[in-house]
């Protein structure tokens, strides 16, 4: 289909509006508009900023930014990667390292993985998942200087150890 306004051009965009319960389209190539007064207010918004309307607007538009970060191996960027939720590949994991972390804290909570408890059994599972918590959190209060709070934290541990012999020492 060619442009509306220069009657030269593919057109690219589509702009469906509705005035007094009438529809009016006009279809666009890039060159018109990057110029028409309707997708002038659309560019003041940033509306045009998101990837979808760009491409629309702006046909030779790639996707690929110099700052945003790409895997050396399949190419992806991690714009891509957000989208969609999946690497391309295991070098993405690398090439991605850096955005990595605040994605799983804002997800998870944390960065690491410290596996599932399961859910039946004899609850041994559970209290040496427990117990090794708070381990972590006793060296942190100890390292923060918080004695009186870790002292409270060991107690607790120890509680727990003599409910479950073994779950002491297996963490040792």
């Amino acid at each position: 289909m060619l442009c509306d306004i220069c009657k030269k051009r593919e057109a690219v965009v589509h702009i469906a509006s509705f005035e007094n319960g009438r529809r009016t389209d006009l279809h666009l190539c890039a060159t018109c508009a990057k110029t028409h007064s309707k997708l002038a207010l659309f560019q003041d918004l940033n509306i045009i900023n998101n990837d979808f309307f760009r491409k629309m607007a702006y046909p030779d538009y790639t996707g690929q930014s110099e700052e945003e970060p790409r895997c050396a191996s399949c190419g992806m960027t991690y714009g891509e990667f957000n989208r969609s939720g999946l690497f391309g590949c295991p070098d993405c994991y690398e090439a991605f390292k850096e955005e990595l972390p605040p994605l799983l804290r804002r997800i998870h909570g944390h960065t690491k993985h410290d596996g599932k408890v399961p859910n039946r059994g004899t609850g041994v599972f559970r209290t040496m998942t427990h117990i090794k918590r708070l381990r972590q959190h006793l060296q942190k209060l100890v390292q923060e200087e918080r004695y009186e709070e870790a002292a409270k934290v060991r107690d607790e541990i120890r509680a727990l150890q003599r409910t479950q012999p073994d779950a002491g020492r297996r963490e040792g």
